[in-house]
């Protein structure tokens, strides 16, 4: 009775119950990324507090802050020489937060800027559902917008990125990718007018422009819509609207991409934008080919000018004219090349990922892939083949870059959506089949056809469970919940845990209260943004790693004896050096036990000795790495071996790291960020002492 009246109720009305399905999903998607809240409101990780910095310029100077912004010189970071802060760093989102701000105090509201850089990310990852549902809807209809809106509310990789404090490029830069995908798709729709194929092309190009200056990874989002424009054209689906949207997206996006000063006008002879330059062409000999009558003279006439600009675009590569994109870039598609680049590759989110990492990033979805790319080259419509490409390519990015399953996420969504739209459309035409049929012949091919969803579903809400509740257990979880619940790596001390550490609050808060206001600080660039920013205190190196030469200096400095590292300290006005250390104590039977972990330096040092060799200081990396990958006696005598309070020493246990502090000439310990073997993290502030 009750499933009468609301048939009654809403029978008629698909909008509404497809509207109410996209607010329980965009609710979803909210709650699962606002879950780190419940430790308090603070930044995810270290690049958002930089972000977050960039915000607060502009909003503490008004309306005049957004220009003001690109002449920013800031003096408390890469001491001595600063930073020019506008021409190093993209302005999408801390403008779009200003503007965010500004617009709320123009109708009375004054938000906490910190609370407001917190919850952007959430309301962008809401958005980014929105926009999945939008060009998954475009592909395979209402069914398949919304399963995949709901896949991409719960995918794990998206969370990661999108989450209560995750205030970074990728939040605001996927919604405005889809967008720009959304409207190019829209512009060369063949029932498009050539008017309304450039003002949707228009609106594409704003997209995806914005997106540019937001996003060190829009070489890829940028260099796609032209490629797929040629592969139209070469599959025999040329029409002059595919080049009025490709030319006029282009010329939109390029002109904001080298208007922002980190990419500059030179960045028009980049390989991302020169290769536009080169469809665009490709796309202009399709147009005059069309108004050639001789068949085979418009094949010669086009496969000419596509051998002579492959050969001329491999000359300008090969002759200088045309830019790399960069080793970070060209390592994303030759995993090979990151060995060149020890900086990045210290990095864990730089790394080539391993099966469990993708299957945790994408879950079960990953079984509905090859069906719904089966299903898609089966219409081979061209929203379908668009779809197919992007998956094709983001999910390679992904399998080569840790950071890039993001990138990947929407398009696995809507893949995914698709395939199981279409599974129980089949569940559909059997019960309608059922009514020609006889009763029992129906009930089973009902029950056959339906069994692959049902099953598929019951995997995916299992998935979903979290691992506290009796979901999967271990390293690897696919539950978002489990991805959500994860404090902000401020309140964790950048410790894996799922608790309070405040050792690194703590030691900021020492830092920005006890140490002159002029105090210069040498620590791994691991920490440069929070030292600068939370601690308020002036450091040499930070995150944006902008200044390789001087990074090796500092990782010298740690990896040579303590005088060496004094003299190199004394060059760069160094008063305090900073250390990060994890230990673990254990108390069996009397017997006291305890171990480095390495999430600290007592982990990264490798990469300080690689970085260092890079940089012309030269370490043979077999004197301090012994064969069970275990740091020798010599890394125990440099200047970081010297700073790390837990030493070797022989347990009952076994080998083990006991609490035995150093007696150092030129560094004294002034601060330490918890008592020995009372925390799993530790900061260690030391003061140099110059003779």
């Amino acid at each position: 009775m009750r499933l009468r009246r609301l048939d009654r109720l809403l029978g008629g009305r698909p909008l509404l119950v497809e509207a109410g399905v996209l607010m329980f999903v965009c609710s979803l998607a909210f709650i699962l990324r606002v879950l780190p809240l419940r430790w308090g409101v603070a930044l995810s990780e270290f690049d958002p507090w930089v972000q977050y910095k960039e915000a607060l310029f502009v909003i503490e100077r008004g309306w005049a802050g957004f220009s003001e912004f690109f002449s920013w010189h800031d003096t408390q970071s890469w001491y001595p020489w600063g930073r020019d802060m506008g021409r190093t760093a993209f302005p999408g989102i801390p403008f779009t937060m200003a503007f965010v701000y500004f617009t709320l105090t123009f109708f009375g509201f004054r938000p906490d800027t910190l609370e407001l850089a917190a919850i952007l990310p959430v309301l962008y990852g809401v958005l980014t559902v929105v926009a999945v549902y939008f060009l998954g809807k475009r592909v395979g209809g209402s069914a398949a917008g919304l399963a995949a809106a709901l896949f991409m509310s719960i995918s794990t990789s998206h969370i990661g990125r999108t989450h209560f404090g995750w205030f970074d490029d990728e939040s605001l830069s996927l919604p405005l990718m889809l967008a720009g995908y959304i409207f190019y798709l829209t512009a060369i729709n063949e029932k498009r007018s050539l008017r309304g194929s450039a003002f949707y092309a228009l609106l594409s190009g704003l997209a995806l422009g914005y997106m540019a200056a937001s996003w060190g990874a829009h070489k890829f989002p940028l260099a796609f819509v032209p490629f797929f424009s040629v592969v139209l054209a070469l599959i025999g689906r040329y029409s002059r609207r595919v080049l009025v949207s490709t030319a006029v997206a282009f010329a939109v996006y390029t002109s904001i991409a080298v208007s922002v000063p980190k990419l500059g006008p030179n960045y028009i002879f980049e390989i991302t934008i020169s290769s536009g330059f080169i469809a665009i062409l490709i796309l202009a000999v399709f147009e005059a080919a069309s108004r050639i009558r001789d068949t085979q003279t418009r094949r010669m006439a086009i496969a000419t000018v596509l051998l002579v600009s492959g050969v001329g675009f491999i000359s300008l590569a090969a002759l200088g004219v045309l830019g790399a994109p960069g080793i970070k870039f060209l390592s994303v598609i030759l995993p090979g090349l990151r060995g060149e680049l020890p900086i990045v590759q210290s990095v864990a989110e730089n790394q080539v990922p391993t099966w469990s990492i993708i299957f945790s990033d994408f879950g079960l979805t990953l079984i509905l892939l090859p069906y719904g790319v089966y299903r898609l080259l089966k219409t081979r419509l061209t929203e379908d083949l668009f779809i197919v490409f992007f998956l094709v390519f983001s999910v390679y990015f992904a399998s080569s870059m840790v950071r890039l399953s993001l990138m990947a996420s929407p398009a696995v969504a809507i893949v995914a959506g698709y395939a199981y739209a279409s599974l129980f459309s089949r569940v559909g035409e059997s019960i309608a089949q059922r009514q020609a049929r006889k009763k029992k012949e129906g009930i089973n091919q009902v029950g056959l056809t339906a069994l692959t969803p049902v099953v598929v579903l019951l995997l995916i809400i299992y998935s979903l469970i979290p691992s506290a509740l009796g979901g999967l257990q271990g390293r690897v979880t696919l539950s978002p919940v489990d991805q959500g619940y994860q404090p902000p790596t401020i309140i964790t001390s950048s410790f894996p845990a799922r608790q309070s550490i405040p050792d690194w609050v703590r030691a900021l808060n020492w830092m920005k209260d006890n140490l002159p206001k002029d105090a210069v600080i040498a620590s791994w660039w691991d920490y440069g943004y929070w030292i600068t920013i939370i601690g308020e205190k002036i450091t040499l190196i930070d995150n944006a790693t902008i200044n390789t030469t001087q990074i090796g200096d500092v990782a010298h400095a740690f990896m040579s004896d303590e005088r060496t590292a004094m003299e190199i300290f004394r060059k760069h006005n160094v008063t305090h050096v900073v250390i990060y250390v994890t230990h673990q104590f254990v108390v069996q039977g009397g017997q006291a036990f305890g171990r480095l972990l390495g999430f600290g330096d007592e982990g990264k040092w490798i990469w300080m000795l690689r970085i260092a060799n890079q940089t012309g200081h030269p370490y043979r990396e077999s004197e301090y790495l012994d064969q069970n990958f275990q740091p020798t006696q010599r890394f125990w005598q440099t200047l970081l071996g010297q700073l790390i309070p837990y030493k070797p020493t022989q347990t009952t246990f076994g080998p083990g790291h006991l609490y035995n502090p150093s007696q150092l000439n030129y560094f004294r310990l002034v601060y330490e960020s918890s008592p020995p073997y009372q925390s799993f993290a530790y900061v260690y502030v030391y003061e140099v002492i110059y003779p």
